[in-house]
């Protein structure tokens, strides 16, 4: 039998007796103390797989960085090249816009040109056919007045309520005929010519036949001589305000 007097007793017997160190264990500690060992070497072990978990985290967070530096390199090359690219594509549209545009201005001189030919065209058949004219509009061609003759019946005649820049253009009228009908009485004949005639050529003609008549006191025709109209002009030409003289075609087209 054991006897204990002291402490020394105490822990000698219960050095020698682990049962009853456990029990006196049971008794003066806790539950969570009893177990706190493994509880702790449970936490150690989720400590551990933690710090891994936090060590491949960071290796790939690395790796998303060093790519991430990577992108942005390539989009900095990029943005440069784009730039560069740009600039280029500018010059290009200068260049192509600038070739365009004398294209554009080589076209346009050479439609007016070709208008210009098509109206001289015009002007000269008319000229040579003057007689013709007056001949189909029933009259005898008598001549073809001048510049001069034009000025010189305005001068001496009454213009009142004319204005200026009306009388300058009477002057240059494309063409006027003397005639005469089958009784000698005198006509004339107001031409205005163009390759494509339009209002303003009737408009012209029948102004110009009308200070003819107030200048002179004879009669006077409104006349039209071109190879085709503007179909605005048609009622005035089927109304007999105006007669048509149609040219031959025949010089070159520009096609639209």
């Amino acid at each position: 039998m054991v006897t204990i007097n002291t402490t020394d007793d105490l822990l000698h017997a219960l050095a020698k007796n682990p049962e009853w160190k456990a029990a006196v264990r049971r008794e003066i500690l806790t539950e969570e103390l009893i177990n706190l060992p493994a509880r702790f070497d449970q936490f150690v072990a989720k400590t551990e797989q933690f710090m891994a978990k936090t060590d491949q985290f960071i290796a790939k967070t690395e790796q998303f960085m060093t790519e991430t530096g990577q992108f942005v390199v390539k989009t900095e090359q990029f943005i440069v090249e784009q730039r560069q690219f740009n600039e280029e594509q500018l010059q290009f549209n200068d260049k192509v816009g600038g070739f365009m545009t004398r294209t554009d201005r080589a076209i346009d001189r050479l439609r007016g040109d070709i208008s210009t030919m098509r109206e001289t065209h015009a002007r000269d058949a008319t000229t040579r056919e003057a007689s013709g004219v007056a001949w189909v509009m029933g009259l005898r061609p008598v001549r073809t007045l001048t510049y001069d003759d034009l000025l010189e019946m305005h001068i001496t005649a009454d213009t009142s309520g004319i204005a200026t820049n009306e009388l300058h253009s009477f002057r240059r009228a494309d063409l006027v005929i003397e005639a005469a009908d089958d009784d000698g009485n005198t006509h004339y004949i107001a031409v205005e010519v163009s390759y494509t005639a339009d209002e303003r050529d009737t408009s012209r003609a029948i102004r110009n036949a009308g200070y003819l008549t107030r200048f002179t006191g004879h009669p006077a025709h409104a006349a039209i001589a071109s190879i085709r109209n503007d179909r605005t002009i048609q009622a005035d030409i089927d109304s007999g305000q105006v007669y048509w003289y149609e040219l031959d075609d025949r010089e070159p087209r520009l096609e639209d």
